[in-house]
């Protein structure tokens, strides 16, 4: 995949450019149904398939008070489009200056700079100033500027809409398996393997800590989790994602317990893959409590992954 971070300087394209206009945070079920059509259109047509998107997030600039926190990393987000087989991924750096671009005016830089033929874009997407654009708008420009625009509905699972904010609160209510089905995928956490104080060591449990570079992390609890660190096969885990308040301890941290492999793996970039919550976070009165909790833990996190491949191209 192609990465391009300047609106101004758009190598060539093999025509004819088909592409979809977003934020994609999440990159979940619904947005897949349009980048599907996106990607089976240029492969139809032996041209390009295109993204265009947003780097920071527009509300990051406009309105950061009231700002999500992204489900990915622009890192995440860049991975997953190249895995699904989009061929260009335009990042658009998002401005104060930029947000003032009417929708027209945005309308016609994609036309000038990309020569789309086929636009598509989810039926609540807003763009230009004032987020004055939408689809009907793009609609009334394709005869003048030589392309078509069509919108997707919202994807519906279980009779309510798939969202980004709807998997948001699921993650952050604990709400993992769900989370997952609407995402298509396990949730991901990345970043550095690092040692810790040693304690898992000294429970029987040693674990590897994470230090975590996403925005959003779910529910304080225990996870059933595999861990990738690039290999074929991702190991089978389980994680706690907390303060570790039994230890007095305040800052958010992800300890990983591998149920086989991962000893050696310190330094190493690795990606947490969450499946199920398994339980809250609490404080033990003592540690031997603790460890009889963790047996159970690491029982629990072996029968879900007993029937569960583990194969890393299922995954991405």
């Amino acid at each position: 995949m192609i990465l391009l971070t300047d609106f101004d300087r758009i190598p060539p394209l093999s025509a004819p450019v088909i592409l979809t206009i977003g934020n994609f945070d999440g990159l979940h079920r619904g947005h897949k149904r349009v980048l599907r059509k996106v990607i089976n259109r240029g492969r139809e047509e032996g041209g390009t398939s295109a993204v265009v998107t947003f780097e920071p997030h527009p509300l990051k600039v406009l309105h950061p008070e009231g700002a999500p926190q992204l489900i990915q990393t622009p890192a995440q987000k860049r991975d997953i489009l190249a895995h699904l087989g989009i061929q260009v991924l335009l990042e658009i750096p998002f401005t104060r200056e930029f947000s003032e671009v009417s929708a027209e005016g945005f309308i016609r830089l994609l036309a000038a700079r990309l020569r789309p033929r086929e636009i598509y874009i989810g039926e609540d997407f807003r763009f230009g100033r004032g987020r004055e654009g939408n689809i009907r708008l793009l609609q009334s420009f394709q005869e003048e500027l030589g392309f078509k625009a069509e919108a997707f509905s919202k994807l519906k699972v279980g009779g309510e809409e798939v969202s980004s904010s709807r998997i948001r609160k699921l993650l952050m209510e604990g709400q993992m398996e769900e989370a997952v089905h609407l995402l298509g995928r396990p949730y991901v956490i990345e970043g550095t393997v690092t040692h810790g104080d040693g304690r898992g060591r000294e429970l029987g449990f040693p674990t590897a800590n994470l230090a975590i570079e996403n925005e959003l992390t779910p529910a304080h609890g225990v996870y059933a989790v595999a861990v990738d660190l690039g290999e074929p096969l991702l190991l089978p885990g389980v994680a706690n994602l907390g303060t570790r308040p039994t230890f007095g301890k305040s800052e958010v941290a992800v300890e990983v317990h591998c149920l086989s492999g991962g000893k050696d793996c310190y330094g190493q970039r690795a990606r947490i893959l969450f499946f199920q919550f398994l339980r809250p976070e609490r404080r033990f009165a003592s540690v031997d409590d603790l460890k009889a909790a963790i047996s159970l833990d690491v029982q629990a996190a072996r029968a879900y992954f007993k029937d569960v491949s583990l194969q890393r191209r299922m995954y991405y």
